[in-house]
C-alpha cells in the first residue's frame, strides 16, 4: 500500500459548527484568495479519500478472487472527476445516507467552486463587506469538505483499511514519516515537542 496518499487533519464534523479560530478573519482579497485555495484543497483531500477507498476495495477484490493487479489501483481514480468518483462509491456507501448526501452537498459546492464561483461572484470582490461574506461562504465550503471527508472516512473507508490490516496508528506513522522526509528535503526545522511521536 505504498501508494496509499496520507492527509491528516483532526476531526471536526462531531463539533459543529466548527469554530472560526482555525482561519484568517481577514477580509482583504489575500485571504479571500487564501480561503478559496484552502476549500479547493480540502475539496481534494475528500476526492483523495474516495480514490483510497477504491483502490484498497479493488486490492481485497484481488485478494479474495487470487488475482494479481496489473496496474496501479490508484491510477483510474485520480483520471476520475468528484462526480464519477462518488458514483463509483455509492456501493459503499449506502449504509449510511448521511454520508451519500454529505458527498451530494460536497460535489455541487466543489463543482459551483471550479466552474462558478469567480464568474458569478467577481463583483463582490470589489467592497469590504462582500468580501467578507466570501471569506464567510468558503469558510463553510471549507468545513463542508473537511466534515464530509471526515465522516466518510470514519463510517466507511477506516473500516474497508484496517479489513486490510491498515490501522490508525499506520496511518499516524506514515503521516509523520512523510512530514519527517518533506521536512528534510525542504529544510525546514524539527518537530515541535507535540508533533514528535511517541
Amino acid at each position: 500500500m505504498d501508494e496509499l496518499y496520507v492527509v491528516r487533519h483532526l476531526p471536526t464534523w462531531h463539533e459543529e459548527p466548527e469554530p472560526d479560530d482555525e482561519y484568517d478573519n481577514g477580509t482583504d482579497h489575500k485571504t479571500l484568495y487564501a480561503l478559496f485555495g484552502l476549500a479547493i484543497y480540502k475539496a481534494n483531500v475528500l476526492e483523495h479519500s474516495l480514490v483510497n477507498l477504491l483502490a484498497i476495495t479493488k486490492i481485497v477484490s484481488a485478494r479474495e478472487q487470487g488475482e494479481q493487479l496489473m496496474r496501479d489501483p490508484w491510477a483510474q481514480g485520480f483520471k476520475d472527476m468528484m462526480g464519477k468518483l462518488i458514483k463509483r462509491v455509492e456501493a459503499h456507501t449506502t449504509a449510511y445516507p448521511e454520508v451519500g448526501n454529505d458527498l451530494t452537498n460536497s460535489l455541487k459546492r466543489r463543482n459551483f467552486l471550479v466552474h462558478n464561483f469567480w464568474r458569478e461572484r467577481i463583483q463582490e470582490t470589489i467592497a469590504q463587506a462582500s468580501r467578507a461574506k466570501l471569506c464567510a461562504d468558503l469558510k463553510a465550503d471549507c468545513r463542508l469538505f473537511t466534515q464530509t471527508d471526515e465522516r466518510f472516512s470514519e463510517r466507511v473507508l477506516h473500516p474497508v483499511m484496517e479489513s486490510v490490516g491498515v490501522t490508525a496508528e499506520d496511518i499516524q506513522a506514515e503521516y509523520l514519516k512523510e512530514r519527517r522526509e518533506a521536512m528534510a528535503r525542504y529544510g525546514t526545522g524539527a518537530f515541535t515537542a507535540e508533533e514528535e511521536p511517541a
